[in-house]
This record gives C-alpha cells, structure tokens and sequence, in this order.
C-alpha cells in the first residue's frame, strides 16, 4: 500500500512538472517570437542608440568639467621678457617658485616691489 502511495504521488509530480515546463517553454517562444517583430526589432535598436548618445553626453560632461578644473588650476604669472600675463600650468609652478626663491635670495631678499621679504 505504501509503495503505491509513492509511486501514484512520484507520478503526480512528474506530470505537474512536465506540464509546467512546457507551459514556460511555449510562453519562451511566444516571448521570442514577438521579440523577432520589426517593431520590436527597431525599439530594440532606437534603445541602443540613446544609451550610445547618453554615454557620449556623459562622457563628453566629464572631459569639460576636467577642462574647467585644469583651467583653474592655472596661475597667471608675469613674463619678465616681454610683461605679458601667461598662465602656468600647475606643473611648471613649483619650477619658477624655485627659481624666484633663489633670485631673491641672490638680490639679498628683495621683492620685486623693493620691499623686504617676509
């Protein structure tokens, strides 16, 4: 009696499961089969070009905002030569720093003013 309680509830089960698998499989089909539309087919593609123009967008924000922050880091700094303003990027700064330390130290610890240097 045991046995065929088993084998009637193993029989049961297989039968819910092969009915439930076939039901997802025909809605997979059905899935694919609507998905292989040309309407679906051109959504899929309008979708793939605006996350194209949106990464481009983005990625062109960022290449911008690292401008601006390049930009302000410049210094402006008077060209001995010639007395224009040129603007020194943040590189070069601790170079001439260096050099106008040691020019001043040179003419005895004047500034450019004439003045004592703190």
């Amino acid at each position: 009696m045991k046995r065929w309680h088993y084998f009637t509830a193993g029989l049961a089960l297989g039968v819910a499961a092969t009915r439930r698998t076939r039901r997802a499989k025909e809605a997979a089909r059905a899935a694919l089969a609507a998905k292989l539309t040309p309407s679906a087919i051109a959504a899929d593609i309008a979708d793939a070009i605006a996350e194209i123009g949106n990464a481009v967008g983005s990625f062109a924000s960022d290449v911008r905002m690292g401008a601006v922050n390049r930009r302000a880091a410049y210094r402006p700094m008077i060209n001995g030569a010639n007395g224009s303003v040129v603007m020194v990027p943040p590189e070069q700064i601790r170079e001439l720093d260096e050099l106008r330390s040691a020019a001043n130290s040179v003419i005895g610890g004047r500034t450019s003013l004439g003045e004592e240097s703190a």
